[in-house]
């Protein structure tokens, strides 16, 4: 019995190029069991129901593809399993699902494993799968309109809320068309190669530039920037910074919606997210250079 034990603790299985352990195997199996105890409790306080249950389980899903993104980018096992572990004690993903009982967890879960298809050659079930994320995401976002409106700190907490903001939420979409389109234009003049590094790079960038300009955005607007700056800082650890100071904005956030009030003025938090967009702006202009 003891040599069985044994030969169970070190044996190693592989998925594809994924090698793990039985150790490996029981502490996935014990941090989902804490992800999935602490979001339990804080359905218990504020009322079951079956949008919330199911927004744990789509928790799940979503950090399980993440980790395996973070596993393709770096190869290692360590990060893979901290992603996860991370991921399923992360505030913003807690409170969305378990607390509030928003479904943006669907679209979030969607658009990463569309861009996880699409980091490995999979290019229309990554098409269809960010697709479909967007698709989600705006319909969560059109029917929230009334929940936790204006929640987000964007621009607009710097320059003023009455300014124009009344005019620009009509021409808003065609702003940010623009925007991005622009982008395009650039890297296609630039003849840039989309590599892997600059592929996520982008990513981030646009998950926390696109909620920065459009206005009346939700407090859960950051969700899918909080995701993606975890799997960047897993991709070049001495960017660690950027999921914190973004979950720092987006938990606040958060509190803003529902308690109407936060310990710093929110003006602080958009020049905090401006901060971001520059850093990560700056990675990529030294990422399209050296190739």
């Amino acid at each position: 019995m003891d040599e069985w034990l044994r030969n169970l603790i070190v044996k190693k299985w592989k998925i594809k190029n994924l090698e793990f352990s039985f150790l490996d195997a029981l502490l996935a199996v014990c941090i989902t069991g804490t992800g999935a105890m602490l979001r339990l409790a804080v359905i218990e306080y504020t009322g079951i129901t079956s949008q919330k249950l199911i927004g744990v389980m789509m928790d799940v899903f979503t950090a399980a593809v993440c980790s395996a993104l973070v596993y393709d980018y770096t190869g290692s096992r360590n990060r893979t399993l901290l992603s996860y572990g991370v991921l399923m004690i992360y505030p913003t993903m807690a409170a969305n699902s378990a607390l509030m009982g928003e479904n943006s967890s669907y679209y979030v879960f969607f658009i990463f494993l569309g861009l996880y298809c699409l980091e490995r050659g999979e290019k229309w079930r990554g098409i269809i799968g960010m697709a479909a994320g967007a698709v989600l995401g705006a319909a969560r976002l059109e029917l929230s309109r009334e929940v936790l409106n204006l929640g987000w700190p964007n621009l607009y907490e710097i320059i003023g809320k009455k300014m124009f903001v009344e005019l620009y939420n009509q021409v808003s979409f065609l702003c940010l068309l623009g925007v991005l389109f622009t982008m395009v234009y650039i890297l296609v003049k630039r003849k840039t190669v989309i590599t892997k590094d600059l592929a996520l790079q982008l990513f981030v960038f646009l998950a926390i530039l696109i909620p920065y300009l459009a206005p009346s955005m939700p407090a859960w607007a950051g969700l899918t920037a909080d995701v993606a700056a975890l799997v960047y800082c897993m991709r070049w650890p001495k960017k660690f910074y950027v999921p914190m100071l973004h979950l720092i904005v987006s938990y606040s956030a958060y509190a803003n919606g529902l308690n109407g009030e936060t310990k710093l003025p929110m003006a602080l938090y958009a020049v905090i997210l401006l901060v971001l967009l520059l850093d990560t702006g700056a990675g990529i202009c030294r990422e399209i250079e050296k190739n």
